[in-house]
C-alpha cells in the first residue's frame, strides 16, 4: 500500500536478491499493465451483510494533524498516527486513531517488539485509540519469518489491549494463507487491489473480484476484509508511473463494486489523503474539484454518509 521508508525498500530488495541467487521463485506483484490485459477469470460471489453493529469506520492513510478538520467533514473517522500520547491526544473528537506500528513487505518493523509491547501496555484502554496496524504487504513467500512476527504483535494486542483491533493490509503477493486470521490472529485484513493502471485508459474492476477471490482461497472470512479504495496516481511521483488518478465516475464503479462484494464491512480505507514522493501523487487531497482534477473528495463524502 505504501512505502515507509528507504530502509524498508532496501531490506526488500536484498531478500528478494537473495531469494534469486538461491534459486527461488519469487512473484512480484503482478498489476494490470504487468498482465497485458483485463482480469479474465471468474467474478467473485456477492457478500451479505453482517450481523456487526456500529456501521462501517473510514480510514484515511498518510495524513497530519492539519487535515483532520478537513477529513471529519468528508466523514473521515479513523486516521493513522504514532503510537505516542501526544499524536493520540491530537485527534479530534468524532475520530479515532489506527496506530502505525508495522512493517512494509519484508522489511523491519517501525517498533522492535520490546517498544511495540511498551507502546500497547501504554494505550491499552485509550479511548482514542480505534487500533494497530501491523503490517503493509507483507510478503511471506519472500520473508517466511513475518506471518510468525505479526502473529506475536497480534496476540500481544489481544491480550493485552482488549476491544483494539488489529490490521494488517495485503497486496497480492502469494500467500496470503499464511497471514490470514487463522494463523495470525488479527481482527481485520486490508485488500489492496488497485484497478486503474496504465496503458489501459479504464479501470480493470475484474481486479477487485481477483483479489477478494484469492482472499476467500486463503481462508480469509469476507466478515474482516477492510476494502482499500484506490484515490491515488503517479503522475507527480518519483516513481513508476503506472497507477492513474481515477476519474469521478471510475472512483463510483470501484465503489459499487465493492458494495457489491463486501456490502458491510468494519473499516474501508482511502489510499493515499497525503502525498507519497515516491508511491502516490496526486492523491485524495489534490482531488477536490479544482484546476482541473477531478472531485473525488465529493465522491468520498457521498460515500461515507451512506454507512
Amino acid at each position: 500500500m505504501r512505502i515507509r521508508s528507504g530502509v524498508a525498500a532496501a531490506v526488500t530488495l536484498a531478500v528478494l536478491v537473495t531469494g534469486l541467487v538461491a534459486g527461488l521463485v519469487v512473484h512480484a506483484r503482478r498489476g494490470p499493465s504487468d498482465s497485458g490485459g483485463s482480469y479474465r477469470g471468474p467474478s467473485a460471489t456477492p457478500g451479505g451483510p453482517s450481523a456487526r453493529p456500529g456501521g462501517t469506520r473510514h480510514l484515511a492513510l498518510n495524513t497530519a494533524p492539519h487535515d483532520f478538520a478537513r477529513l471529519r467533514a468528508l466523514g473521515y473517522d479513523v486516521v493513522d498516527v504514532k503510537p505516542d500520547e501526544w499524536p493520540v491526544r491530537g485527534v479530534p473528537d468524532g475520530m479515532r486513531a489506527l496506530l502505525w506500528v508495522g512493517n512494509s513487505t519484508c522489511g523491519p518493523f517501525e517498533l522492535p517488539f520490546e517498544e511495540f509491547t511498551a507502546a500497547v501496555r501504554r494505550l491499552a484502554g485509550h479511548p482514542g485509540v480505534y487500533g494497530w496496524y501491523l503490517s503493509d504487504e507483507p510478503n511471506p513467500g519472500a520473508c517466511p519469518w513475518v506471518a510468525g512476527e505479526i502473529r506475536r504483535r497480534a496476540e500481544y494486542v489481544r491480550r493485552h489491549a482488549p476491544g483494539q483491533v488489529s490490521f494488517v493490509s495485503l497486496t497480492d503477493w502469494q500467500p496470503m494463507r499464511a497471514v490470514a486470521p487463522a494463523r495470525t490472529g488479527v481482527d481485520l485484513v486490508g485488500l489492496d487491489p488497485y484497478p486503474c493502471a496504465r496503458p489501459r485508459p479504464g479501470c480493470d474492476l475484474g481486479e477487485i473480484d481477483r483479489m477478494v477471490r484469492m482472499a476467500g482461497a486463503a481462508g480469509i472470512p469476507r466478515r474482516v476484509i477492510v476494502p482499500v479504495f484506490q484515490t491515488f496516481g503517479q503522475s507527480c511521483a518519483d516513481g513508476t508511473y503506472r497507477f492513474r488518478l481515477p476519474t469521478e465516475g471510475q472512483l463510483r464503479a470501484i465503489l459499487r463494486r465493492w458494495d457489491r462484494l463486501v456490502p458491510d464491512p468494519p473499516m474501508d480505507v482511502s489510499y493515499s489523503w497525503g502525498r507519497q514522493r515516491k508511491s502516490a501523487c496526486p492523491t485524495l487531497a489534490d482531488a477536490d474539484g479544482r484546476a482541473g482534477r477531478p472531485d473525488l473528495q465529493s465522491v468520498m463524502r457521498e460515500h461515507n454518509a451512506r454507512r
